[in-house]
């Protein structure tokens, strides 16, 4: 898995190279292209091939590749920029310092003006929402009053007077609710009295009122009209409402009022009585001295559809209006004036601090009974204004400004501080970084002996102090590696003679092929394998594994090769002695009676004693003799030590504490040579069994060290002496150094190429048919 996302992280960074360096080479030409263009444009933009042909798209084309550009070498221009202004860590300590001490600044200055901002706002919002509330509520008491009233009048009052009456009481209505306008349904039975006036004008209507009383918006209306359906079977009623627009009108606005219904209908005398106070001038400017808010009148009783800007040449662009959104009435939009409220006065120009803001009431579509949300009015925002939200009590705005204004001054104190603090901490951060890449340069240059002189007590002197203790060390470490150097060449040296004490040739036997190999875990091993011709058609072979590695273990392995190739040569002396008068060409092994078991009088046992089977095991018990007289107790070796002959293919050999040896029979089957004794080395004066094989042709002898069975895997399972067994029985047919590599290929294979724990030797011997 980590090997996928390493390639393909490498292809990514590839790929962005390759886009960098494309980047790089097409830019200037864009930059021509878009050049020429913007020229071409400037030329023909008044011409009528600019406006009526394809041509025009050299505008955008021109557009977009110049903003491609822009965007592209700003990019390049802001890397460049700060790497020329990061690079210094103080530079990137003073600009981290700042960003952090006035980020907090700029987003609580930020955040309090948008406090200050929506708490004053919807303060406004609600004193005015709270300011209709009570006079829809006003309005409703009125009306019931006004239906009181008429219930104790005369039944057979004539309507003259009774237009009178209701002259003289909305007179009184509109002394507290400018512009008031009452309507009265009475004088006929209906089969309900709570649907009283809606199938008649009313009977009777207040006299009108003064012209800034008058509400504002296209109402058309007496109001003496029928009243909507949708009030059926209500006694009472009160709300903010409004009548929308006419069809086909260019302004979007309604208009609005607060009305208050109230319905009777005791002693048989239906009543229904509508109390209307429009929005007017008169009731703005109520508002305006009860709530201390500018308030404007801008309720929207039409929905906008789509409205767009149409800007056009020509004539037409004459004709737009700031502020004004237009649209065609075939698409249902309307004339919608931004700059003006329903009065026409101007709007406040959104600039700086100063804006008008939406005021959404809950309105009652008068047609259809319909309950929404609607911008009905709007309210002039100032800092002005919205401070006296906050500060509008006398005695208790004074304080809470003189504590705004201390706990501006101790933050801003506080904040100076900070930077100060900031400021000097950088001074001794970079001051000692500064003195560090000094340092390192002297570093870079071979001078490992200059020391940082600082007087700090953190963490940053510290850094210095190790510093100056990593310099000191690494003068010793190249002290030290020089001197490795000369012990790895001194190895190798010991490696290159070791490698002469390995056979160099294979003796020639007639019935048989041998092969070995050792492979070590360091530089020199503890393993040894040999094969000596002790005479012609007798050959002693060996591997053994002195305990430990390295250096020691390969002395230990020196003086069993010297021990091992004395006793050889001591047999060879023996043989050449009692092989006096053979006949011509026969070897000196079977004159001498070995392998046949003829006695020869006074030879010593192994040699012409060959019957009492103790060549081998005498080898064995005198190389253990010689290594308990030349090593320490605690240095030992292994050894399976044997002789074969060429004449008999016979095998003798002894096991001293080593790897039982396979012998793998031409049919497959596999036996283990194992019998013999203990380890070499560690015990003066035992005694070691020989045993004794017959070859036939076909047959292998492999011999090993324990750094082959014992080579582990990633989950570190040993390759075991099976596995060996196995793969050498499928591989009997083939040649012994074609085994041998393939041995050794399957311990590679099995430890996936990791570094050897052990050494790893090899010996193998294979009976071949005689020609």
């Amino acid at each position: 898995m980590g090997g996928r996302w390493q390639g393909a992280s490498d292809r990514y960074a590839d790929w962005l190279a390759r886009a960098r360096e494309w980047f790089r080479r097409v830019m200037p030409r864009v930059a021509l292209v878009a050049g020429a263009l913007f020229l071409l444009r400037l030329f023909i933009r008044n011409t009528p091939h600019y406006r009526d042909t394809p041509l025009g798209l050299l505008g955008p084309l021109a557009f977009f590749l110049c903003a491609g550009l822009l965007v592209y070498y700003g990019l390049k221009i802001a890397v460049r920029l700060k790497r020329m202004l990061l690079w210094k860590v103080r530079r990137r300590l003073i600009i981290t310092y700042l960003f952090v001490g006035l980020t907090p600044v700029v987003l609580l200055l930020a955040l309090g003006a948008l406090a200050a901002t929506g708490g004053s706002t919807q303060a406004m919002v609600r004193v005015v929402t709270v300011e209709i509330g009570a006079t829809e509520q006003q309005a409703l008491e009125s009306a019931r009053a006004l239906a009181d009233a008429y219930e104790q009048l005369p039944p057979k009052a004539n309507e003259r007077e009774l237009q009178a009456w209701l002259d003289e009481r909305a007179a009184l209505v509109r002394a507290a609710l400018p512009g008031a306008r009452v309507s009265i349904w009475h004088g006929r039975t209906v089969p309900h009295p709570l649907h009283m006036g809606e199938d008649q004008p009313a009977q009777l209507l207040s006299a009108d009122v003064r012209e800034d009383a008058r509400g504002v918006g296209p109402d058309a209306g007496e109001g003496r009209e029928p009243l909507p359906a949708w009030l059926g079977g209500r006694a009472e009623w009160s709300g903010f409402a409004y009548m929308p627009p006419a069809e086909g009108a260019q302004s979007p606005f309604g208009t609005p009022s607060v009305r208050a219904l109230v319905r009777r209908g005791e002693a048989g005398r239906p009543l229904a009585v509508l109390l209307t106070v429009p929005v007017s001038r008169a009731l703005v400017e109520r508002y305006r001295k009860n709530t201390g808010v500018y308030l404007r009148p801008f309720l929207l009783g039409a929905r906008m559809v789509d409205a767009r800007a149409r800007m056009g040449d020509g004539a037409d662009a004459g004709e737009a209006r700031p502020g004004v959104v237009k649209g065609g009435p075939a698409r249902g939009e309307r004339d919608f004036d931004m700059s003006h409220d329903q009065f026409g006065e101007s709007l406040p120009q959104v600039v700086g601090f100063n804006f008008p803001y939406p005021v959404f009431l809950d309105a009652t579509d008068w047609s259809s009974g319909r309950k929404e949300p609607r911008w009905a009015f709007v309210v002039d925002w100032s800092w002005a204004e919205g401070g006296k939200q906050f500060w509008s009590d006398a005695v208790v705005g004074r304080r809470l400004w003189e504590a705004f204004y201390l706990v501006a001054a101790a933050f801003l104190l506080l904040e100076l501080a900070a930077l100060f603090s900031a400021g000097w901490m950088t001074r001794a951060v970079t001051g000692t970084v500064h003195k560090l890449y000094r340092a390192t340069e002297s570093v870079k240059r071979g001078d490992f002996s200059h020391r940082i002189r600082t007087r700090s007590r953190d963490q940053l002197g510290e850094l210095a102090l190790a510093f100056n203790d990593m310099s000191a060390n690494i003068e010793a470490l190249l002290s030290e590696r020089v001197e490795h150097e000369r012990l790895r060449r001194e190895v190798e040296i010991a490696h290159e003679v070791q490698a002469q004490l390995f056979p160099r040739s294979t003796p020639a036997l007639a019935t048989a092929t041998m092969t070995g190999e050792c492979r070590a875990a360091r530089g020199v091993a503890g393993d040894y394998y040999d094969y000596i011709e002790a005479a012609p058609g007798l050959v002693a072979l060996a591997l053994g594994d002195v305990s430990g590695k390295g250096l020691s273990a390969s002395l230990v392995m020196s003086n069993l090769q010297a021990s091992l190739r004395a006793q050889v040569g001591i047999i060879t002396e023996r043989l050449r002695a009692a092989g006096r008068g053979a006949p011509q060409g026969q070897p000196a092994a079977l004159a001498a009676g070995v392998g046949d078991g003829s006695p020869a009088a006074g030879m010593p046992c192994g040699v012409t004693g060959a019957d009492e089977g103790c060549i081998v095991s005498k080898m064995a018990e005198s190389i253990n003799e010689q290594l308990c007289r030349s090593t320490d107790a605690n240095r030992f070796a292994t050894l399976f030590l044997a002789i074969y002959d060429d004449g008999s293919r016979s095998l003798r050999y002894t096991n001293a504490g080593h790897n039982a040896a396979l012998l793998v029979r031409a049919d497959g089957s596999v036996e283990r040579l194992s019998q013999g004794g203990t380890v070499l080395g560690a015990f003066d004066g035992i005694a070691f069994e020989e045993g004794r094989v017959e070859l036939r042709e076909g047959d292998l002898l492999v011999v090993y060290s324990d750094g082959l069975t014992e080579a582990q895997d990633a989950t570190g399972e040993e390759y075991g002496e099976q596995r060996l067994a196995d793969l050498a029985a499928s591989r009997r047919t083939e040649t012994v150094e074609n085994i041998r590599s393939r041995i050794f290929d399957e311990i590679d294979r099995w430890t996936a190429g990791a570094e050897r724990g052990d050494d790893q030797t090899l010996v193998i011997l294979k009976v071949q048919s005689t020609v």
